[in-house]
């Protein structure tokens, strides 16, 4: 069983809920239009990449990942199919052209890179002019984060998920006080590689607001309930013509 599908699969109904509506929801909002070339910036094990291809999306792909087992195992999900291949990022410009794809996914992703603004203009450099970017990250801050940290608990029980625990003080800063800064985390002290604990999805759309036009704005499983009860931010952005 994939790491994807594990994640679609297992766990408490919560976390099978956030993570299949976050799936649907990165593909839907992209409608019937239909790809040439697409670029998955933190691609995992390349489930996202292979779906948008069945559902006829897409025809090509290139998959981008740090993690030697997660490119491996996109190779084997594509086993057969023509026209996708994976990499390392420093290695996508021996791979494809610049501004050579029209569409970008960049799911879960960023809330794990200490430098998202160098990632996001590494993407940029790929993009058509026009191109669609299809962005997500989970919502860490504010109530969502409590009922996240319930569901991580349950979860948790069937297993250590690796999940990053909070003291009262920190959980009481970061959803009462929207304040992911007063507490020691990974991002806190610029980590290279970083985790879920002291990310703020706000920081990232002040960043997208500067680089590029969003379209759109999603909350993710429950829309009507904006940032207070959702587990992902989705941004549908668009590469302005230069």
């Amino acid at each position: 069983m994939s790491y994807s599908q594990r994640l679609l699969e297992l766990g408490n109904p919560l976390t099978r809920l956030a993570h299949r509506s976050r799936f649907s929801a990165v593909l839907d909002v992209l409608g019937n239009a239909k790809y040439t070339q697409a670029l998955d910036y933190g691609c995992g094990d390349g489930w996202l990449l292979r779906t948008a291809f069945d559902r006829g999306i897409i025809t090509s792909g290139i998959g981008v990942d740090v993690a030697d087992y997660m490119l491996s195992a996109s190779q084997e999900i594509f086993a057969g199919i023509s026209g996708f291949q994976f990499c390392k990022p420093g290695e996508i410009s021996q791979k494809i052209s610049q501004k050579s794809c029209d569409v970008i996914f960049c799911t879960e992703t960023l809330e794990h890179i200490g430098n998202p603004e160098g990632a996001l203009e590494q993407i940029l450099i790929y993009c058509q002019p026009g191109a669609k970017i299809v962005i997500s990250v989970p919502i860490e801050v504010g109530p969502s984060l409590l009922f996240k940290q319930i569901g991580r608990y349950l979860a948790n029980l069937k297993g250590n998920y690796g999940y990053e625990s909070y003291n009262l003080k920190e959980l009481f800063e970061a959803v009462i006080l929207w304040d992911t800064n007063s507490f020691i985390s990974s991002h806190s002290m610029k980590s290279e590689y970083t985790g879920h604990k002291g990310f703020d999805y706000r920081k990232i759309e002040k960043l997208l607001q500067e680089k590029v036009k969003i379209e759109r704005r999603i909350f993710s499983p429950f829309p009507w309930s904006g940032n207070l009860l959702n587990s992902t931010v989705i941004w549908v952005c668009n590469v302005e013509n230069s």
